[in-house]
C-alpha cells in the first residue's frame, strides 16, 4: 500500500500522522522507558531515608534494598513501558513487587535478628513501593504535558465498534494518550464509508512502527482470522510492540475475568459480582452505622438548614418523594426542600436533559437558599435517614422516579438490582452534564462491576465532584 491510498479519519486527523513520520523522539528522563531509572533512584531514596529514620539495617542490606527492588519489579512485571494500563494496574503490580521484597526481607531477618526484623522488611516494602508508584504518576503526568503530538500514540485496529475502544483509552487514568483508529483492507468499504484509514493486515506491524505507536490493540470486530492474529503477534514481537486484543466484553473489569488454557486455546472466564455473603452484611452494617453517627453530628445543621427554609419560603424543610429502589420496590426518599410551593406556568419549564430525565438550567421553580443547597450537595443529607433504614446505602446508581422506570428498557432495570445510593459513579464523573445514555453506562458498570473497594474510590472522589460543583443544578 502506497503512502497515497491512505484515508485517514476526520475525528482522528490531527493524531494519525501519515505513514512517513517517523517515531517521535522520546524524553530520556520524563518518558515511559525512563521507568528503570527511576525505580533505582527512588529506592535508593527509600532505603537512605529509612536507614535515617525507623529501619537500622546494615550498610550492606541497605546498599542491596535497591538492586533488590529492581529485581522484584521484573518479577512482578512491574518496568513494562507500554502507556496503556492505568495507575491502578501499575499499583497493582507493584504491590505484587513489595510482597516479594517483604518476604526476602523477612527470611533475611532471621540472620539479622534486632537489626533488621520483619516489621522493617515490610517497611522497606511499602516505601519502595510508594516511591515507584509516586515516579510512575510523575512520569506519565509529564508525558501528558507534552501536547497531543508528545503524547505516547496508541493504534486501535476494528469497525465501527472501534469507537468505543478509542472513547475508552481517551478517558482512562493514567497517561493522556493519542489514539489512532484504523479498518483493515478487507473490511474496510472507501465507497461506503468515506476518509477511513484502511491498512492490509500484512501491513499493520510496519504501520504502526512508522507513525510511532508504542501498542496496539485490536478489537473483536477487526475481521483477523485466528492464524492471521497469531502471524500479528509474531511481527509486532519482532517490532518491540505490545499487543492488546479486546475480548469483545463491555462493562466488565478485569478483576472479574480469569485466563485459562484449554490444550492450546485460551479462554477467558467472566465471574459473576458477589452481592450476597459476608463482605456485603459488613458494608451494609458499616455504612448503617456512618449514617447513623453522620446524622448525629450534623444534627445542628440540619436544624440550621431547616430553619433558613423556612423563613425563605412557607411550607414543609424536608421534600418527601416516593423512588424506586432495589428489584423495583419504591420507598418514601427525604431531601431538604429546594423548591417553592407555587407551581410556574408550563411555558417557562423546559428539559435540557435527555432521556428519560427532566433537568433544568435555571429552574425557576428552585429558591434561592435551594440553589446554594444543591450547589454544595447539602440537599442530600437527610437521604442518610434512607441509608439508616435499609432504603438506600451511602453508595450506588440514582434513585429513579417511578415515571422514569415505566419507561425502562432491559438494560435500564439493570440499575434496579442494587440499592440506590446517595453518591455514585455518575455523580462524581458529571451528574446533570452528562447525557443520559452515559449515566445508564455508568450505573451499569458500578452493577456489574461492584466491589467495596470501588466503592470506598467513589466516596472519596465524591469530595471533589461537591467541591467543584460540576453537574450541580
Amino acid at each position: 500500500m502506497t503512502e497515497a491510498t491512505v484515508r485517514v479519519t476526520g475525528a482522528h486527523e490531527r493524531d494519525a500522522p501519515r505513514l512517513v513520520q517517523a517515531r517521535p523522539e522520546a524524553v530520556p528522563w520524563s518518558g515511559p522507558r525512563s521507568l528503570p531509572l527511576w525505580d533505582l533512584l527512588t529506592a535508593a531514596l527509600a532505603a537512605l531515608v529509612l536507614s535515617r529514620t525507623l529501619v537500622p539495617a546494615p550498610t550492606p542490606v541497605l546498599v542491596a534494598i535497591p538492586l533488590g527492588w529492581c529485581v522484584a519489579l521484573q518479577a512482578a512485571r512491574a518496568t513494562e513501558t507500554a502507556p496503556v494500563g492505568t495507575l491502578v494496574h501499575a499499583a497493582r503490580r507493584l504491590v505484587h513487587a513489595g510482597a516479594l521484597v517483604a518476604l526476602a526481607g523477612c527470611a533475611l531477618s532471621v540472620g539479622l535478628g534486632p537489626r533488621y526484623t520483619p516489621g522493617h522488611a515490610f517497611l522497606t516494602a511499602a516505601a519502595c513501593a510508594g516511591a515507584s508508584l509516586l515516579a510512575r504518576a510523575m512520569v506519565w503526568w509529564a508525558a501528558g504535558t507534552r501536547g497531543v503530538r508528545g503524547r505516547p500514540r496508541v493504534l486501535v485496529i476494528g469497525d465501527d465498534a472501534r469507537q468505543h475502544a478509542v472513547a475508552a483509552l481517551e478517558r482512562r487514568t493514567g497517561p493522556e494518550l493519542s489514539v489512532v483508529s484504523v479498518r483493515l483492507d478487507s473490511v474496510a468499504d472507501p465507497a461506503e464509508t468515506p476518509g477511513v484509514t484502511s491498512v492490509p493486515a500484512d501491513g499493520i506491524a510496519s504501520y504502526a512502527a512508522r507513525i510511532g505507536a508504542c501498542a496496539v490493540v485490536v478489537m473483536p470486530e477487526a475481521g483477523l482470522e485466528p492464524a492471521g492474529l497469531r502471524r500479528l503477534q509474531w511481527s509486532l514481537e519482532a517490532a518491540r510492540l505490545p499487543l492488546y486484543v479486546g475480548p469483545g466484553l463491555v462493562g466488565v473489569t478485569a478483576s472479574r475475568l480469569e485466563a485459562t488454557d484449554v490444550d492450546g486455546l485460551p479462554l477467558v472466564r467472566v465471574h459473576g459480582v458477589e452481592r450476597a455473603g459476608g463482605r456485603a452484611v459488613l458494608l451494609d452494617v458499616t455504612g448503617r452505622c456512618v449514617a447513623a453517627v453522620a446524622l448525629l453530628v450534623l444534627l445542628p445543621l440540619l436544624a440550621v438548614l431547616c430553619l433558613a427554609i423556612r423563613r425563605e419560603s412557607p411550607g414543609p424543610a424536608i421534600f418527601r418523594q416516593q423512588r424506586v429502589g432495589r428489584d423495583g420496590r419504591t420507598f418514601t426518599i427525604y431531601k431538604l426542600r429546594t423548591m417553592g410551593l407555587t407551581p410556574p406556568s408550563p411555558d417557562e419549564l423546559t428539559n435540557d436533559a435527555d432521556g428519560v430525565l427532566f433537568k433544568m438550567r435555571g429552574d425557576p421553580r428552585v429558591t434561592t437558599r435551594g440553589r446554594w443547597l444543591r450547589r454544595y450537595s447539602l440537599d442530600e443529607l437527610p437521604q442518610l435517614l434512607n441509608v439508616l433504614l435499609g432504603h438506600m446505602r451511602l453508595v450506588g446508581p440514582r434513585p429513579a422516579l417511578p415515571d422514569e422506570v415505566a419507561v425502562y428498557t432491559d438494560d435500564m432495570r439493570r440499575r434496579l438490582a442494587v440499592r440506590p445510593g446517595i453518591t455514585g459513579l455518575w455523580q462524581v464523573s458529571g451528574r446533570s452534564d452528562l447525557t443520559w445514555e452515559e449515566t445508564v453506562r455508568l450505573d451499569l458498570h458500578y452493577v456489574d462491576n461492584w466491589s467495596p473497594s470501588l466503592d470506598l474510590r467513589i466516596l472519596c472522589r465524591t469530595v471533589k465532584a461537591v467541591l467543584g460543583h460540576r453537574g450541580a443544578y
